[in-house]
């Protein structure tokens, strides 16, 4: 039987907001009481390959899990959220490719799944520029997957620019939220 987790893929909306603080947090007050951990709680979910995967309750990794195991019809798209990449860059930060063994695990027990990988940017720099980081990014993204093991022919690639946004774009937090990529089941 193999464990795979998917704790990494949504962290708790408190520590989101601890990581979204960027450039402009204090110092912690030296009198201040020490932060208490943050209690997760997770569920075991078995997959039909016979593989188990462990997943945060209520992350998007039990969300694609409940949804992949439904009879729900596709397409459904699945935010990720965090901060995906750096400004200007089509390499993914370490927490994002901590997701693709789980999520192969995930399309290898579902063989009939699809997916198009949407990449998206910020709107700062030109349109242009944007358009073509935001398709790098998804094929980035396409490319962790097909090497563990994932066909090609099952992803898709888009890349939407700026043109997107989930967040606004006037503050960093907003900016790091809209560099992302979003994960659509097109088929399942």
């Amino acid at each position: 039987m193999m464990l795979l987790s998917f704790r990494w893929l949504v962290l708790p909306a408190s520590v989101l907001a601890l990581s979204a603080c960027g450039q402009g947090e204090k110092a912690p007050d030296a009198n201040a009481q020490a932060a208490q951990p943050v209690e997760s709680r997770t569920q075991l979910i078995g997959l039909p390959n016979g593989a188990t995967i462990t997943v945060e309750e209520g992350s998007v990794g039990q969300q694609l899990a409940v949804y992949l195991a439904s009879t729900d019809p596709a397409p459904r798209s699945f935010q990720i959220g965090g901060d995906q990449f750096a400004d200007w860059s089509a390499t993914a930060r370490p927490a994002v490719r901590a997701m693709v063994p789980g999520l192969v695990e995930l399309l290898k027990s579902y063989p009939a799944v699809r997916l198009r990988l949407v990449g998206h940017t910020d709107n700062v720099g030109d349109p242009a520029a944007n358009l073509k980081l935001s398709q790098d990014r998804a094929r980035m993204a396409k490319q962790h997957l097909v090497d563990a093991g994932i066909s090609e022919g099952r992803i898709e690639v888009e890349g939407k620019g700026l043109t997107q946004p989930i967040a606004d774009n006037a503050t960093v937090e907003g900016r790091a939220r809209n560099r992302r990529v979003e994960l659509i089941v097109i088929a399942k």
